[in-house]
């Protein structure tokens, strides 16, 4: 990652926005040092470059989805996750009652992968691993196929004896090798990767820029990792890749990836 994204990250002005209010205060400050105040706090929320009228109608359907959002979700909603969501939606690029946005191709926003994996931990995050979880996952993953198209795979990992150690040791221990796999992610993944948990002890893998063959390797190191790390419980886990090709959707390359899987955990079981 550049030195100008890590600076986001670790300078976030945003990080202690509480409310509204206080982002209306951050924009006048930014009035006052920048002909382009709109196009700033879109350049610190998602990391991409924005001329000031539209930067300027984002920022404000962002602030209004975010309202909304924390309305029917009873509780406040980061700027950042918000922007997310709502980039992520169909059709968000144009708004009916924003007459720019009417007169204005739609030109497709590039959003730091960080900086929207740091949009994931402040939307929330899986309570045993940390990770992040399943809606989050895809939302991201939506993203990122409409920003590529291509140099993307997808995979979705299973335990493989896990079921084994909740019965013999009971569910914090299961609950251990869940965290195990967290852990090794850390040290194996590369940055903008993605691990999500997406339910039980099944797992989704985001690599971006990365070929099959590289998807491959990556997943080998994982899993090679996570059994040395879960040796003496004999865990494991079974992958199924999936590669972006063909204008597939986000839940086509998941779907794709779990029946990939399910034939290598057959093949695994008969060895």
């Amino acid at each position: 990652m550049s030195e100008a994204a890590w600076q986001l990250i670790r300078d976030d002005q945003l990080d202690r926005i509480l409310d509204d209010a206080e982002l209306e205060i951050l924009l006048a400050q930014h009035t006052l040092t920048s002909e382009e105040p709109h196009a700033d706090l879109v350049q610190l929320m998602l990391g991409t470059s924005l001329r000031e009228p539209e930067a300027r109608s984002l920022f404000r359907r962002v602030l209004s989805h975010r309202r909304d959002l924390s309305q029917k979700l009873g509780r406040l909603v980061h700027v950042r996750v918000a922007a997310l969501d709502l980039l992520t939606q169909p059709g968000a690029r144009q708004s009916r009652t924003n007459r720019f946005a009417k007169r204005t191709p739609s030109v497709p926003i590039m959003v730091a992968p960080d900086l929207l994996a740091q949009a994931l931990e402040e939307a929330g995050s899986d309570a045993v691993t940390g990770l992040p979880r399943s809606a989050h996952f895809m939302n991201l993953l939506q993203h990122q196929l409409l920003q590529r198209g291509h140099r993307l795979v997808v995979a979705y990992l299973d335990l493989d004896g896990f079921k084994a150690v909740n019965d013999r040791h009971g569910h914090a221990k299961g609950d251990e090798v869940l965290r195990a796999l967290a852990v090794v992610a850390h040290s194996v993944l590369r940055r903008g990767d993605v691990l999500a948990r997406l339910g039980g002890d099944e797992f989704g893998l985001m690599l971006v820029d990365a070929t099959r063959e590289e998807a491959e390797l990556v997943v080998g190191r994982l899993r090679q990792r996570f059994e040395e790390l879960t040796a003496r419980l004999s865990t494991s886990f079974s992958a199924g890749l999936a590669v972006a090709e063909g204008g597939l959707s986000a839940e086509e390359l998941v779907a794709r990836a779990d029946a990939s899987m399910f034939e290598e955990k057959r093949a695994r079981r008969g060895r």
